[in-house]
């Protein structure tokens, strides 16, 4: 009897300790997977022409490429904005898009100085020896021109959407500079793009769903986009 005792008390501890261990597998499989859905899940689109382009560029070379075609990308996202400071119909968009000017001008005269600092060609005024970054001028040119003369619903919808892709885009050409730039000021730029654009996508995004105008994919980057 005291062997059959003893052993129920065994196998009963082992049941115990086995049903804790459960449970905090359980338990720490389900925080994971909070901590991993509290995360964005904005990511560069590693299919995209832009993303491969870039993360095939090393040191100097990418660091050439990505300014003169984010001064470029940086100026169409910034003559949107200036057009939805008149045309949008929600305040918050309005506010969103002062945001981007204030913040992409800066961007773009830091990285305007460094190509002239570093002897890189420049890509802007009237010593522009960088015709490079010509097919995203000509991109973000015909991007702007889907916005004009619409207002109201019809240009919020459009902006968000447009936006949302070109933000895309962004974060595309910036996500492997952090290991691929040369220069510690291009890798923080392409740092600082990929959060602060990541962060707008999401708030664009829940402005979707909150006005009612549908959703955009944004893994979705910049159509015909050729840099």
């Amino acid at each position: 009897m005291k062997k059959n005792k003893y052993g129920l008390i065994v196998i009963a501890t082992v049941a115990v300790v086995a049903i804790a261990g459960i449970s905090i597998y359980a338990i720490s499989k389900n925080n994971n997977n909070m901590m991993m859905n509290s995360q964005s899940s904005i990511r560069a689109d590693t299919n995209s022409a832009d993303y491969q382009q870039y993360a095939a560029l090393k040191g100097e070379a990418y660091d050439k490429m990505f300014l003169s075609n984010m001064i470029a990308h940086h100026q169409g996202a910034v003559d949107m904005a200036k057009l939805a400071l008149t045309n949008a119909k929600h305040q918050e968009l309005k506010d969103m898009a002062n945001n981007i000017i204030s913040a992409q001008s800066k961007e773009m005269s830091d990285m305007q100085s460094w190509q002239t600092n570093w002897g890189y060609p420049v890509n802007s005024g009237s010593m522009m020896t960088d015709h490079s970054s010509m097919g995203m001028m000509d991109d973000m040119a015909a991007m702007t021109d889907t916005l004009k003369g619409l207002s109201g619903d019809a240009f919020d919808k459009a902006f968000l959407s447009s936006m949302i892709s070109h933000h895309q885009s962004a974060i595309n050409m910036a996500a492997v500079g952090k290991t691929n730039a040369q220069h510690q000021e291009v890798k923080d730029l392409t740092v600082a793009i990929v959060n602060a654009q990541t962060k707008e996508i999401e708030q664009m995004q829940q402005w979707q769903k909150d006005w009612g105008y549908g959703s955009s994919e944004s893994t979705n980057s910049v159509s015909g986009m050729n840099h």
